[in-house]
């Protein structure tokens, strides 16, 4: 219901949505049939369209820009440039002269959504009701600015959580690792008496792992036996750590996001994905 509500207007403030965020589709496709059905009867009817045109004017144009934040969200998923999951888009106040800097910065990006653009939609709704006498449409607005807030609420709740638990999981493994040093700490190998090779081969620990393989373990923390799966939600879990910023693109960043590439590849190109 939240979804319902709060879309409308939040596809005509926000651009840049992530996947995940426009999630709920079954829900909003319905309410976009029904607003052609009631778009329709409002046409056709006599002396209907004077009343709901403003109404459906603005669900029609909803649909169609969530259609349209749908597709181009879905394209950016398949071609690997999509936002990390539940971003809820970039608002246009961020385009604006003058405030274009603030772009990426994530409390200025929260203090927007979460508190400027509901006070937007609720001074529209006045707007509406006290000026141009449209009762019907300023009603739904109002509606429309509390689903907004609570659907920004829930959206901030679930990353708070997500963030502690993943501290969690990265703390608890740190403390694994640090009680356990026989995990992390391996023999050197003993090259005593070794010629020179033309091709050198890759070196191996007591119990025969590689340094690239150890290297890579590192990268995405995991310990032995190495297990594709865990590789695959730490490389999810790591990926989204390092870049909680999607405009962030310093160097830091994207040698770190290279280092965790090249690990998850590492794993996947294995025989069985394991070790």
């Amino acid at each position: 219901m939240l979804h319902w509500f709060a879309i409308p207007a939040i596809v005509y403030l926000r651009s840049g949505f992530g996947f995940s965020f426009l999630s709920p589709k079954s829900v909003f496709l319905v309410f976009s049939w029904a607003t052609v059905l009631f778009t329709i009867y409002a046409w056709l009817e006599e002396g209907a369209w004077q009343s709901y045109w403003a109404l459906s004017s603005l669900g029609m144009g909803a649909a169609f820009l969530y259609v349209t934040h749908l597709v181009v969200a879905f394209t950016r998923e398949t071609r690997r440039t999509g936002k990390h999951d539940f971003y809820s888009g970039t608002s246009h106040i961020l385009k604006l002269p003058g405030l274009t800097q603030f772009r990426g910065n994530a409390r200025i990006e929260l203090a927007i959504q979460l508190w400027v653009e509901p006070l937007i939609v609720l001074v529209v709704a006045t707007i509406l009701r006290s000026f141009f006498a449209e009762h019907l449409l300023s009603q739904w607005l109002r509606l429309v600015a509390v689903a907004m807030w609570c659907k920004e609420f829930i959206n901030y709740w679930y990353h708070l959580r997500h963030r502690k638990k993943q501290e969690d999981v990265f703390s608890d493994a740190e403390e694994t690792m640090d009680g356990n040093p026989s995990a992390t700490e391996f023999a050197a190998p003993n090259a005593t008496g070794r010629k020179p090779r033309e091709k050198r081969q890759r070196a191996t620990t007591a119990s025969g792992q590689s340094d690239e393989e150890l290297r890579f373990a590192e990268v995405l923390r995991l310990l032995p036996p190495y297990d594709l799966q865990q590789a695959e939600q730490n490389y999810c879990a790591l990926m989204k750590s390092c870049r909680p910023d999607p405009n962030d693109e310093s160097a830091r960043n994207g040698q770190r996001v290279a280092e965790l590439h090249d690990a998850i590849e590492f794993f996947r190109s294995r025989p069985n994905g394991t070790g």
